[in-house]
């Protein structure tokens, strides 16, 4: 049942969290790998997964009559949210796209700059990978994690087309034509993006049982 208005506060998002299946937040991956972390070493493995995003960047490719182009930044920045969990997340997402925009080469074939983020087909997909990246730290922090680790990167994988049709409706970039929005702008990038986001899902699967296993049996 949803909450009533005479609950309180408290008691809404209690009541909020239990309806959407959410627990109290718990310890991101990397601390669960890690706990004993500074402040300095996690900014620095921050750091190192924009660095990884852009290496991934590297590889593209283009479908006939696609501007936008097919890479495995995807898989990077699911990767961002289900390790680094949603504050650490969203900071290595905001980072990536500051430091795009401000000139170094870390966006698909090494593209940067103000004019590429704000005038190209592809500034919304580019947001859409902070909105990844933060629901699927969220999600993986409030109990979508272990055998659920699957679902926060599904859901985090389709958000990601939100603010990239919201972007392309909007600027009159000739591209997609009349009518094809979600045919050339979301549908073709689909199947491979269910690749990606499979593969992320199963290495942080991944970690999660080495996590269980170290600390002696799986979670109950």
């Amino acid at each position: 049942m949803l909450p009533t208005i005479a609950s309180t506060p408290r008691q809404i998002s209690g009541e909020w969290r239990k309806w959407l299946l959410l627990e109290d937040e718990s310890e991101s991956l990397l601390d669960a790998l890690a706990p004993s972390l500074n402040l300095v070493q996690k900014l620095a493995i921050a750091i190192a997964f924009i660095a990884i995003v852009a290496l991934l960047a590297r590889a593209t490719f283009f479908l006939p009559d696609n501007p936008v182009p097919i890479t495995f930044q995807t898989f990077g920045i699911l990767m961002m949210g289900g390790v680094l969990g949603w504050r650490w997340g969203i900071l290595s997402g905001v980072g990536y796209y500051l430091v795009g925009m401000a000139g170094l080469p870390v966006f698909k074939d090494g593209a940067n700059g103000w004019d590429y983020v704000t005038e190209g087909v592809t500034g919304g997909y580019l947001l859409g990978f902070i909105l990844a990246t933060a629901t699927v730290g969220f999600l993986s922090q409030h109990g979508w994690n272990r055998g659920r680790t699957l679902w926060p990167m599904l859901l985090g994988g389709l958000l990601l087309y939100g603010p990239a049709l919201i972007w392309l409706s909007v600027f009159d970039f000739t591209w997609p034509a009349d009518g094809e929005l979600f045919s050339a702008g979301m549908y073709v990038f689909i199947p491979g993006d269910l690749v990606k986001l499979m593969m992320a899902a199963l290495v942080v699967g991944a970690g999660w049982k080495y996590v269980d296993y170290r600390r002696g049996g799986p979670r109950v």
